[in-house]
């Protein structure tokens, strides 16, 4: 059996003696002296049995037991001793030794006894053994069971929170995230649990060198330079990739072959289940949308609402929603045909289907409106995408026929999440406030839209003998007329001062001027902003001396005498929309100012238009 038999005795002819009975049956028998020499052997391996004196010069025998018995207290000891004491054997067995010998020790006792021990530790491992494969059954069947019900559950919400679980449960995580793939393929986070910050975590997972070819193998891994450390399970399914989690802070300090190896398993039937999931989702949607229109029906929408309000709670997102009213389709359908008003709200749709994501959602409200919700999108997002939505719109080849006999009269208005309000009503109630606001707006009342960038700055200017503007008490304001000539400057500066105050902030700022000079108070003012910053500012005129800076763009703009007769700020952000465009005279400079929106946006399109500067 080669069984490893540690025998300890001061008495170096015992041993011997000991040894070669042992050695003769079999076993593999290591000598010892005295106690401490016995704890350096089993600290270096593991004995079956241990046979030792009682006593000993130093360590005794009865102290070396109860060493041995607090690393394994199932060690198997037999006990030798030299004097014939009745109560030997008592104290023996108090001390928990297996069996008890007198000195002098006859071969068949010796050996008898050695036997009973190992049976016993045959019996333990063998009883190991079998608790352990009884163990890896029921593991790998409660790893079998989360996978059949990944495979069965086609919500992809409550799918991906279920992936994070299932991992973190059976590699022992306290905290973990999952970065799931968009229609673009870039990483997005979906999920998090536990005890990770998240701040700290990125919303998108830039995957990049040794990295992306570890998630290409498929393989989950630990990065040897993770403290504490950090295990990260790809999503493969078919060779592509569909997600990364990451799992951290371990119950047990590590994530050893076994969490591995389990959480590849389950990764792989996660992916199924993901792919799965993505195509039951469009499945899903061919069922519930409106027959002329290709939109989703309004209760789709609004269970797809409540999901993207959860989530947003949840972890701390944003996301937008677009109302868009065609104001004129009852119009049309009295004028023209019902015909007609059907294919230009197809149109209309049409044109929208064409710029939204995946994750985009349309639906039909009413006859004559549509929502549009935009997850992961903040308010500048949904300004930005408004523009380009009325630009589509307009392109359309059944809107174009359409609005040559009638406009359409096409309205939006927009809502963020949390800004604008926490639940679908008051978003809804958000986006038509500003649906009105649009309707009341100089852009509408003046007919502003056919116009060119100058033509219509010289409508808004005036003159001294120009009519009054157009006002309503929806509208946001407007004015024109003398302005001091030192507010040009003045307003560069505050805008610089806000700019400066919140760099992660998301705007678009366009500054003209006759001359592009280092002096201005736009430049001047953002000398301080950060290298790293989210708004975007120009400056517009004829070149001068200033050609590079940190956070303004010199465009230089030549040969267009309008440039020099004339000054202007457009300003838009998240917060705020404000414009002015003046004209220096020999007297007082005359000026228009205004925070509509609609003309904010409408000046910025034309100018970039009119220039061909690239659209933000």
């Amino acid at each position: 059996m080669h069984a490893p038999i540690l025998v300890v005795d001061d008495d170096a002819l015992f041993r011997e003696v000991v040894a070669d009975i042992l050695n003769k049956h079999g076993h593999r028998a290591i000598g010892a002296e005295n106690a401490t020499a016995a704890l350096d052997e089993a600290s270096r391996q593991a004995f079956d049995v241990v046979i030792t004196d009682l006593v000993m010069p130093g360590v005794d025998g009865l102290q070396l037991i109860a060493r041995l018995r607090e690393k394994n207290p199932e060690q198997e000891i037999i006990l030798l001793s030299g004097r014939s004491d009745s109560q030997a054997p008592v104290t023996a067995k108090r001390a928990g030794v297996s069996d008890y010998l007198v000195k002098p020790v006859g071969e068949a006792d010796l050996s008898l006894a050695v036997d009973r021990c190992l049976d016993r530790v045959s019996l333990r491992k063998e009883r190991s053994r079998l608790l352990g494969e009884n163990l890896e059954h029921q593991r790998a069947h409660e790893i079998h069971r989360r996978c059949l019900e990944l495979l069965s559950n086609p919500d992809l919400e409550t799918l991906q929170e279920r992936v994070l679980a299932d991992l973190a449960g059976i590699c022992d995580a306290q905290s973990a995230a999952l970065w799931i793939a968009d229609e673009r393929g870039d990483l997005r986070l979906r999920a998090y649990r536990g005890l990770l910050d998240k701040q700290a975590l990125p919303d998108r997972f830039d995957l990049h060198g040794a990295m992306a070819d570890r998630v290409a193998a498929g393989a989950p891994w630990v990065p040897p330079d993770s403290k504490p450390p950090v295990l990260y399970v790809p999503l493969l399914a078919g060779g592509e990739r569909v997600g990364l989690a990451q799992l951290s802070d371990s119950l047990s300090g590590a994530f050893g072959p076994d969490a591995v190896k389990s959480a590849r398993v389950l990764a792989d039937f996660a992916a199924v289940g993901v792919t799965n999931g993505r195509r039951y989702l469009a499945l899903q949607r061919m069922g519930l949308r409106d027959r002329d229109t290709a939109a989703y029906n309004l209760s789709y929408f609004t269970d797809y609402a409540s999901k993207e309000i959860y989530k947003a709670r949840r972890y701390g997102r944003t996301f937008s929603l677009l109302t868009f009213s065609i104001d004129n389709l009852a119009l049309i359908r009295q004028r023209l045909s019902a015909q007609d008003a059907r294919r230009g709200a197809r149109g209309a749709i049409r044109a929208l289907s064409t710029m939204i994501r995946d994750a985009d959602v349309i639906a039909k409200a009413s006859d004559h409106e549509f929502y549009l919700l935009l997850p992961e999108t903040d308010f500048f997002g949904a300004l930005m995408f408004g523009r380009r939505a009325a630009a589509a719109v307009a392109a359309e080849a059944e809107v174009k026929e359409l609005e040559a006999r009638l406009p359409l009269g096409l309205v939006g208005g927009a809502a963020t999440f949390p800004r604008d309000g926490e639940d679908f009503d008051e978003l809804v109630h958000r986006c038509r406030r500003r649906m009105d606001e649009r309707r009341a707006s100089l852009q509408r009342k003046l007919v502003l839209d056919p116009l060119p960038f100058w033509d219509e700055v010289e409508l808004l200017l005036g003159g001294a003998q120009s009519p009054r503007l157009p006002a309503e008490a929806q509208a946001e304001p407007s004015r024109r007329g003398r302005v001091a000539d030192s507010l040009f400057d003045e307003l560069q500066a505050e805008i610089a001062r806000e700019l400066c105050r919140d760099p992660s902030a998301r705007g678009l700022l366009y500054v003209g001027v006759p001359k592009v000079r280092s002096e201005l108070p736009i430049a001047a003012g953002l000398d301080a902003a950060p290298p790293e910053h989210s708004f975007r500012a120009y400056v517009l005129g004829r070149r001068g001396n200033l050609v590079s800076h940190v956070a303004l763009t010199p465009v230089a703009l030549e040969g267009d005498e309008r440039m020099a007769r004339h000054e202007f700020l457009l300003w838009l952000s998240e917060s705020s929309a404000y414009a002015l465009v003046q004209r220096r005279g020999k007297g007082a400079t005359w000026g228009f100012h205004t925070s509509d929106t609609a003309v904010v946006e409408g000046l910025i399109t034309k100018l970039q238009e009119q220039y061909d500067l690239q659209p933000y």
